[in-house]
């Protein structure tokens, strides 16, 4: 089949068919560059070009669907950058460099530079990621995400420890009718439900997966279901990473490798994450999960 993509004013979408895949916006308006569309893939049995994720919503304008973020550089807040700009307190955001799109027989690949700046225009780190959007099969599909970050002109500090909670890190916001959705980790781990943020206690696992209910079946019964597994490579430091997980009043999902830690990097000193998705239909088994996150492991070697 082979997937389409088109370009446009910094947004690139990826299809299927003619279905909306993904939708990457590497020069937003926001704070940040992210996914506002990561969808169900045709050929699944729910509702196909559904999507999973929802970006800027009204409650949090700041959550941009799927989207890398560090909280804390040298403790400005580069997370909330909407508020604290309405508010005129300090914050960071990111100011995207360029992009380069590639094209194969097996998916897409999007590697994008950025800067972390203060709102006074210094520079914080720097921020490379190579994104990778892979053909689906009936189930659904992989992306992958190559993260490096790099300490510009001094010593940073990247934490996530505030008031409200250890949010960080590859974030996702789930749709609103995923809201209350199932969690599970390896070997049947349920961290139940999680709110307010700060009571989140951030369970370790090598992945989490996250699957709800979606709207508009029309049948008496239980709703068509789906979700996003994500995964957290072997190779990373830490692993396995500390998910940030909430179910309500929203669903959200976030591999946090700052969890109640500090990771200094001196000026030029660089660190590199690697990170994957599988989008899905239905909700799946353990083992179903393992096959995907062997795939993942093995997109991510050659």
């Amino acid at each position: 089949m082979g997937l389409d993509v088109t370009e446009a004013d910094g947004s690139i979408g990826v299809y299927l068919d003619d279905t909306l895949l993904t939708r990457y916006l590497a020069e937003p308006d926001g704070s940040k560059p992210g996914f506002d569309v990561v969808a169900l893939p045709p050929g699944t049995e729910t509702k196909p070009g559904e999507n999973l994720i929802v970006s800027s919503p009204h409650d949090h304008p700041w959550h941009f669907g799927l989207f890398f973020c560090q909280k804390l550089v040298d403790g400005i807040n580069c997370w909330e950058s909407e508020i604290n700009a309405a508010t005129g307190r300090a914050y960071g955001y990111a100011d995207p460099d360029g992009y380069t799109l590639e094209t194969s027989t097996e998916g897409v690949s999007i590697d994008q530079t950025a800067t972390w700046k203060t709102n006074e225009g210094d520079p914080l780190v720097a921020d490379r990621r190579t994104i990778g959007v892979y053909e689906p099969d009936a189930e659904g599909y992989l992306v992958t995400w190559k993260q490096t970050v790099s300490a510009l002109e001094e010593t940073r500090r990247l934490s996530s420890e505030t008031l409200h909670g250890h949010y960080s890190g590859l974030s996702l916001r789930f749709a609103r009718s995923l809201t209350d959705g199932r969690v599970r980790l390896p070997d049947g781990v349920d961290p139940g439900t999680t709110t307010p943020p700060r009571a989140v206690d951030g369970p370790a696992g090598a992945w989490c997966d996250y699957t709800g209910p979606l709207d508009g079946k029309t049948d008496a019964g239980e709703p068509w279901r789906a979700g996003i597994t994500m995964f957290d490579h072997p190779d990373n430091d830490p692993h396995p990473v500390n998910w940030f997980i909430m179910t309500e009043p929203f669903g959200f999902l976030a591999a946090n490798p700052t969890w109640r830690s500090v990771l200094t990097l001196e000026a030029g000193e660089s660190h590199s994450w690697r990170w994957g998705l599988w989008v899905h239909d239905g909700e799946p088994d353990e083992d179903r999960i393992a096959d995907e996150y062997d795939r993942f492991q093995a997109l991510l070697a050659e």
